[in-house]
């Protein structure tokens, strides 16, 4: 009876090979589109160009828009990230800087290219066009080994370490 399987079993996986195996060999090879920078522009044009006219092939660069614990950590010339740590808020309180390192809110700094402003409650970056932001309750800390993120959310909490 297993001989009947074991045929019955190649025949279907020889026959599915054969038809996979024309199917693909009659497939059109795929090309590529020209490229039609009107399709990727932004809904505003960049100032300094009359008229929206752009180079042919330029792409326009779109602001990059983005929220969460991670955005410094997404922004590699201005921070780079030495560590991390995520966890319950309870279990982390010995990983988070004393209140004299915090950093004041309302104040503004630099670092790169980047522009850094500390919130009560949350840390807004900006480079260039793209925005960013660590929602509430975010915390930075000016360390003798560098900048310390302190982001807490729904009982749990993230020490990032730049």
């Amino acid at each position: 009876m297993w001989r009947y399987y074991l045929i019955a079993t190649l025949l279907v996986f020889g026959i599915g090979s054969v038809l996979i195996g024309v199917r693909i060999a009659s497939a059109p090879a795929p090309t590529a589109a020209p490229y039609d920078a009107r399709a990727h522009s932004a809904a505003t044009e960049p100032p300094g160009l009359p008229g929206g006219v752009r180079p042919r092939g330029e792409p326009v660069a779109r602001p990059f828009v983005g929220e969460g614990g991670w955005v410094l950590s997404a922004l590699p010339a201005c921070f780079i990230q030495q560590s991390s740590i995520e966890g319950s808020t309870q279990a982390l309180r010995v990983d988070v800087p004393p209140a004299r390192e915090r950093i004041a809110p309302g104040t503004t700094f630099a670092r790169g290219s980047c522009t850094v402003h500390v919130g009560i409650d949350d840390v807004q970056v900006e480079r260039g066009a793209d925005r960013l932001r660590v929602p509430p309750s975010a915390r930075l800390y000016r360390t003798a080994k560098g900048l310390v993120l302190v982001y807490e959310h729904a009982g749990n909490a993230e020490v990032r370490r730049y």
